[in-house]
């Protein structure tokens, strides 16, 4: 499967007459692909952009899609310089980026951190988006572990696995991204693919969106939030909570949203696009088009 989708992220790229946009920013950098209306994708952490590519497939011929590569992952050079808070220059970039493309009310699709960042953007200038879905996030991803987390409960735990992150070893790293990995997506091809990208991805940056991922608390964001939310999330049975609780955690977290709609993908990890690609695609297509 994981194959297919890099084949055809290479096809989609190299034969839609779009490429890299002049847009080349300290921390991210974006191709366009398709014409239309304007989709912004973004990725989660550690990932790359081929991730979407199964969803640029199904879009492309419809939209015109805005894919940002953030600088560092999925073994792509890091920034030269390190901002004080990741998330807020990421956040910049991708309002910079609007501005410098004069899109004209994209909508925003961001899958984990992605979904993060993206509710940042909605929230600090919610006139220059019109949708925003969010792909298996939280606005306070600490909330999966703690329903009553805080930012200042999470903040020292958050800190301290940055500094394990740091000093792990190779051996040691590997064990814990494919940890993860086995969790996050349903195939073994999958699980490679994002051990690689893991791998292969700066060590500390990485650390420290970890840390800062953990102990961002987005929900008070949401207020100002004033365009349809869309919030697209996975269920298993495998998974440690019932679909019930799950669905008033997210119902719970995104509470102080104006216009938020919940779509639980079942039979699908972290990753639902991979897991579950045609029902996320009916999903997110449907939302494309229903009137703001």
């Amino acid at each position: 499967m994981i194959k297919r989708l890099v084949y055809l992220w290479i096809l989609l790229l190299f034969s839609s007459g779009s490429g890299a946009s002049e847009f080349d920013s300290t921390y991210v950098s974006v191709t366009v692909v398709g014409s239309g209306e304007d989709v912004i994708l973004i990725n989660g952490l550690a990932s790359s952009p081929q991730v979407w590519a199964e969803t640029l497939n199904q879009l492309q011929s419809s939209y015109r899609v805005h894919l940002f590569s953030i600088k560092g992952f999925a073994g792509t050079k890091a920034a030269s310089s390190t901002p004080d808070v990741y998330l807020e220059a990421l956040r910049d970039d991708v309002l910079g980026y609007i501005e410098f493309a004069q899109l004209e009310s994209p909508v925003l699709v961001g899958h984990s951190m992605g979904g993060l960042l993206s509710l940042m953007v909605g929230s600090s200038a919610p006139e220059v988006v019109s949708k925003i879905v969010i792909v298996d996030a939280l606005p306070f991803y600490s909330l999966l572990f703690n329903a009553q987390a805080t930012t200042a409960q999470v903040a020292p735990f958050a800190a301290n696995l940055e500094q394990q992150l740091l000093t792990m070893s190779e051996v040691e790293y590997e064990s814990y991204v494919r940890q993860a990995a086995r969790i996050m997506v349903k195939s073994a091809e999958g699980v490679e693919t994002v051990v690689a990208w893991a791998n292969s991805t700066d060590r500390a940056m990485y650390a420290q969106l970890v840390r800062e991922v953990m102990s961002y608390d987005g929900r008070e964001l949401l207020e100002q939030i004033s365009v349809p939310v869309q919030v697209i999330y996975a269920y298993d049975p495998s998974m440690p909570i019932t679909a019930e609780r799950l669905s008033n955690l997210y119902q719970a977290a995104y509470s102080r949203a104006g216009t938020v709609n919940f779509v639980q993908v079942d039979d699908a990890y972290h990753f639902i696009m991979w897991d579950q690609p045609e029902r996320f695609i009916e999903y997110l297509k449907a939302f494309l088009v229903r009137p703001e």
